[in-house]
């Protein structure tokens, strides 16, 4: 069986950011897909097991409401003159 690539540095963002709001694997997924296709990438889904192991890293906001304000700022995103 061949090895799937490892996660681009955007992808492992996206599903640590997921993993602390507390997204399901399939909303977090969506994410993955749309963006693979507007940037033409290859879209690679993450796995329960991924989205497990970043929900337990240290440094991602403890706060839920942190987590997903951060959710909403990746997946909503505001021109830069916005409040």
């Amino acid at each position: 069986m061949k090895r799937e690539r490892n996660y681009t540095v955007s992808e492992r963002a996206v599903i640590a950011i997921g993993a602390a709001a507390g997204k399901s694997v399939a909303e977090i997924n969506a994410v993955l897909e749309a963006d693979a296709k507007r940037t033409g990438g290859t879209y690679r889904p993450a796995n329960a097991t991924s989205v497990g192991m970043a929900a337990r890293y240290p440094t991602l906001p403890t706060n839920t409401a942190e987590a997903n304000a951060l959710w909403e700022h990746i997946t909503h995103p505001k021109p830069l003159g916005a409040e």
